[in-house]
């Protein structure tokens, strides 16, 4: 590193404030601003948003890379980025780079190069854990828009990285922060809480104005006061002041033209309903897609994918929203996935169920799913009676879909999704041993898989029919699809390939340095396409899941921040 930008770095972490760094590779003198309009209808050559537009599609438009030229990418430039869990999303607005780091740092770079424009570091109190991830940013008007681990929402300005406005959210101490960033449209943005366990409180969604951070509304995951009475009744005997955690630690996405939010919530705490003392009840808004009015917060409408879980089978998810054509009509569908394994289609005006399908090769929590109307019937014989007591659940607490993200291609009209085949036995422990209640350490291989963990499913939007499949020994990574009939995954161990979109046939693959946790963009600058993809520090769940294939050797600590484009 020369010794201007080391010396500008120790400057910057010092004052926690940004600095124009690296002439050179300034920004265009006109800022062109971020509008509505542009979010709804970005160029091809942009990735401008958590999972590159408002439908969250992880869709690239791009073409310049494809089938017949894969083969071809070469490594065009790399950039080492802060130590820490790696699950970070680049944006991409005309020609700039804007990079999430782990600690909260962002930092614009020439997204030719990877030269450093201007860069932010977060300051923090000195009681706040450092080592956490920032999974996304948000480009909107003429702001970068962060979300912090000490549960601040935060607006640079785009061509400085210099503070506008930060507002404080929730209290860092009570286990509540931002693993997730924001999403904004309409003169908003929204952004959803991460909530550990011990936190005393349930999480939330709010949305502040994108000018001053006031924040406008809020929005638990839990039902509460204001909620219908039977909504409340599935609490069995917690009181509203009882009902705790159920996080939104993924991004959501939002219909402009609806007005709609769609957000996916995670579990309550203690985990087990005979600690948590809820019965048998289902535990609303757990574990469900929340539709929410972008005006106020209500929800419209919603759905739970699992009722009274025991096990912290989070459904967290990138919510995707498609136009499809199902029975010969035109629907407005949204698309969630889960830790279970299930991709469920809503038609995303009404929550009306579609279809849903099982990606995993077992499972053990549902005892029926309604093909036509998705109610569900749970397993009885997992739920746990007493502390003590030991159960194989399959998907665990790492499978089906942890934070990886899955991908839709208008093209193809499919759904790419990467899921694990892995089970995990629970043990029901006191809260004086374990706040949440449950042991995960034990996992398994999953019937049916083979010891193979990974799998990337390939699903009509349309039906939910399972197309391909590809699988493999060690888990998947998140997904990008693009138009050149491409899929691009990485896994676990630390291969990123390109999957042919129609068969699933590996055209391309490349050994990186370390697990490949990060989420794949593609972008174009000067008429040249690129993919992106950050890879090194892995995460607890990653680490986790490698247990089940010892012998996939696989360093982990470097954060990279690795390029590819076509090459001779």
């Amino acid at each position: 590193m020369p010794l201007m930008r080391f010396s500008q770095r120790l400057f910057i972490a010092a004052l926690g404030v940004a600095a124009a760094l690296s002439p050179a590779g300034a920004q265009e003198p006109r800022f062109v601003p971020v509008t509505d309009a542009v979010l709804q209808r970005p160029d091809p050559a942009d990735w401008l948003r958590w999972r590159r537009d408002q439908s969250a599609g992880g869709y690239s438009p791009l073409d310049q890379v494809n089938r017949q030229n894969v083969p071809k990418l070469r490594l065009a430039w790399a950039w080492a980025m802060e130590a820490g869990p790696q699950q970070q999303e680049p944006l991409v607005y005309r020609g700039v780079m804007y990079l999430p780091h782990p600690n909260n740092v962002v930092q614009a770079l020439d997204a030719r190069t990877g030269a450093l424009i201007w860069e932010y570091r977060r300051k923090f109190p000195e009681d706040v854990g450092t080592g956490d991830t920032t999974r996304n940013i948000a480009i909107y008007q003429d702001k970068i828009f962060l979300a912090t681990q000490d549960a601040y929402l935060v607006a640079l300005d785009a061509r400085s990285g210099s503070v506008v406005w930060e507002a404080k959210v929730a209290d860092y101490r009570q286990r509540i922060n931002y693993s997730a960033g924001p999403i904004a449209g309409d003169g908003k943005v929204f952004a959803g809480l991460t909530c550990g366990v011990g936190t005393p409180f349930a999480c939330f969604v709010s949305a502040h104005d994108a000018e001053t951070g006031k924040q406008l509304w809020r929005r638990e995951s839990v039902a509460g006061p204001g909620d219908p009475e039977e909504h409340n009744a599935t609490w069995g005997r917690v009181p509203y002041e009882g009902r705790k955690k159920a996080s939104f630690w993924l991004a959501g996405s939002y219909d402009p033209g609806l007005k709609l939010l769609y957000w996916t919530t995670a579990s309550a705490y203690p985990y087990p309903e005979i600690l948590k003392g809820s019965g048998s009840g289902a535990v609303l808004y757990t574990n469900s897609i929340l539709a929410l009015n972008a005006e106020t917060g209500a929800i419209k409408w919603f759905f739970q994918m699992q009722p009274r879980d025991n096990f912290d089978m989070d459904h967290q998810d990138n919510p995707i929203l498609a136009d499809v054509e199902m029975g010969g009509a035109k629907r407005k569908a949204v698309y969630a996935l889960g830790k279970p394994g299930i991709l469920w289609a809503f038609d995303r005006e009404t929550g009306t169920h579609l279809w849903n399908r099982q990606l995993v090769t077992y499972q053990n929590i549902y005892k029926h799913i309604d093909p036509k109307t998705g109610a569900i019937t749970m397993n009885e014989g997992i739920i746990p009676r007493e502390v003590g007591a030991s159960q194989a659940v399959c998907p665990g607490m790492r499978g089906g879909k942890l934070f990886q993200t899955h991908a839709y291609n208008p093209r193809t009209n499919a759904l790419y999704s990467p899921v694990s085949n892995e089970c995990t036995t629970f043990e029901v422990v006191p809260l004086n041993v374990n706040a949440s209640g449950v042991k995960y350490d034990r996992i398994a291989h999953m019937e049916g898989a083979a010891g193979k963990v990974g799998r990337l499913a390939a699903v009509s939007a349309s039906t939910g029919e399972l197309l391909w499949t590809y699988d493999q020994r060690a888990a998947m990574g998140s997904v990008l699809t693009t138009a050149g009939g491409l899929v691009f995954a990485g896994d676990f161990h630390r291969y990123f390939r390109a999957f042919d979109a129609e068969t699933g046939k590996v055209l391309w693959e490349i050994p990186l340095s370390a697990p490949v946790t990060g989420y794949p963009i593609s972008y174009a600058v000067d008429g040249k396409q690129y993919v992106a993809i950050a890879v090194g520090g892995g995460t607890s769940g990653q680490r986790h899941l490698a247990q089940l294939y010892p012998e996939l050797k696989a360093p982990v600590g470097s954060n990279i921040l690795m390029v590819f484009a076509l090459g001779e």
